[in-house]
């Protein structure tokens, strides 16, 4: 094994501790995590498939079916459980890539180039931290592109089909992303054997046709599936589509969307940057094509994102959850991160030689523009204030400390560690990420079961209406909360007081 996997290895277990600071830290606070735990375990209690208490059968709006191998491990230690397979799948999926790039010969100019730039870079780590929501299931699409890379260069049917089947099972636009990656590959191996083949030539033959047809029935057969399960007045593709065609002539909405579009593609900008590096590189006819093919996967998954955040546009938060949002550019990434890995596999032995110094600037440079980019496109992205304060151990700056003082926050972490992970907790938004591991609920209306403990904020007088607590309970009084008990949890609530 490459001494530079063990550094990986590293880089990997050192995120998973950030992740686990900024959780404790109450930096994930946002209700999307929560919904996945909930519903990648409800199966293992009894509960409905895929259910969880803030939209309920979640399974009906959305094919999210990797998340079920997740289970047992988010069953047994809440978020974390999730971080750990996340920090897996990525120590699986970078180290597969650096050892197998060195057995293909693959100079480390072009290699660590890869790696440092793009893999590990500040786009890749902003993607996996998700500020302010910590995980959702379509990051796994990253590491999971990245193994379906990996076993298309193998050439072995058994790891192709398991990765390519990993990638759709994500969610319902996996298709595209695999086909896209696909059809990538299929296209670098033609160019290496017949260079001079050009792109047009290539979208004439009969097996670019015959793969896009497998690929397209896999999605229609996806979305077939997703509206026969749907029980929701109308799936959110259709409702997307319904409003676009409302808003199509509508100026206000063009400049909008066209914006948040050129927000993307400079979210992408360093991805092409590695690739214009690398094609450089390459002593090959023809590798001028591959940023056509780069381009053209680009321009299809964020046309595919487009119609997607269509579905939000005019709610408040519209310009975070749109086309740079991480579970949606991710689809962007994951495929720029699997066409450079395509790339240096299939040219290994015709990449030449580089100066090493020139490398190092470019690379550093290429690095450090990111972080620029990403304050320009992300008004969530953390300030160095902020990340300050995840170094000393402080709260967000957002956050009320009258909720937080010690007293309160030692009694909620009591209480959360003594309830079993079956129980039904109403928090307050604040101590959501404490009570992780039990079934949260949000006043939604969506939930299972009603309440057995329950924690707000006492002068937050509108939310004791919404609150569906088991009947009867008492109200015990702490410092900034008041604490909905039934009789069945006063003895461990009045246990952790005491």
């Amino acid at each position: 094994m490459q001494r530079s996997t063990y550094v990986i290895g590293l880089l990997i277990i050192g995120f998973l501790g950030f992740k686990v600071v900024r959780f404790q830290l109450l930096g994930y606070t946002f209700n999307d995590m929560y919904a996945f735990i909930q519903m990648s375990h409800s199966w293992l209690d009894g509960r409905p498939f895929m259910y969880e208490n803030i939209w309920g059968y979640h399974h009906q709006i959305h094919n999210y079916y990797t998340v079920l191998l997740w289970g047992p491990l988010t069953h047994w230690l809440g978020a974390y459980g999730l971080f750990i397979a996340q920090s897996l799948l990525l120590l699986l999926a970078y180290g597969l890539i650096n050892e197998q790039l060195c057995r293909r010969r693959l100079l480390p100019w072009a290699r660590y180039t890869v790696l440092a730039v793009v893999l590990l870079g500040p786009v890749s780590f902003w993607l996996n931290d998700h500020p302010n929501i910590g995980w959702h299931t379509e990051l796994s699409y990253l590491p999971l592109a990245l193994l379906f890379a990996s076993a298309l260069l193998s050439e072995h049917l058994l790891p192709v089909l398991v990765a390519g089947f990993a990638v759709v099972l994500v969610k319902e636009d996996g298709a595209v992303l695999a086909a896209l990656i696909h059809l990538a590959y299929e296209w670098l191996r033609t160019a290496k054997t017949a260079p001079r083949l050009s792109l047009i030539h290539w979208l004439r033959k009969s097996r670019f046709w015959l793969i896009v047809a497998g690929w397209v029935v896999i999605f229609v057969i996806g979305l077939f599936w997703l509206r026969l399960k749907n029980q929701a007045p109308e799936p959110r593709l259709q409702a997307a589509l319904t409003l676009l065609s409302d808003k199509i002539g509508t100026a206000g909405f063009w400049w909008q969307m066209l914006g948040l579009v050129s927000k993307s593609l400079v979210l992408s900008m360093p991805a092409l940057a590695v690739l214009i590096v690398l094609v450089g590189g390459i002593r090959r006819d023809g590798m001028r094509q591959a940023l056509l093919v780069w381009i053209l996967g680009v321009l299809i998954l964020t046309a595919l994102n487009f119609v997607q955040s269509v579905h939000y546009y005019g709610q408040p938060l519209f310009y975070l959850v749109s086309l740079t949002w991480p579970p949606r550019f991710v689809l962007v990434w994951a495929f720029s991160a699997a066409f450079l890995v395509l790339l240096t596999g299939v040219f290994a032995r015709q990449v030449q030689p580089r100066r090493p110094m020139g490398i190092l600037v470019t690379s550093v440079v290429l690095f450090g523009l990111q972080i620029p980019i990403l304050y320009l496109v992300r008004p969530d992205f953390p300030s160095l204030r902020d990340w300050l304060r995840v170094a000393r151990g402080q709260y967000d700056k957002q956050k009320n400390l009258a909720y937080l003082q010690p007293a309160d926050m030692s009694v909620a972490r009591c209480i959360a560690d003594k309830l079993p992970a079956t129980a039904n907790v109403f928090a307050y938004d604040f101590l959501v990420p404490v009570f992780h591991r039990q079934y949260e609920i949000w006043p939604t209306g969506k939930h299972f079961q009603p309440a057995d403990v329950a924690i707000i904020p006492r002068e937050m007088t509108a939310l004791r209406s919404k609150i569906p607590m088991r009947k009867p309970y008492q109200i015990i009084r702490l410092k900034a909360y008041d604490l909905y008990v039934t009789n069945q949890t006063k003895p461990l609530v009045l246990n952790c007081i005491q």
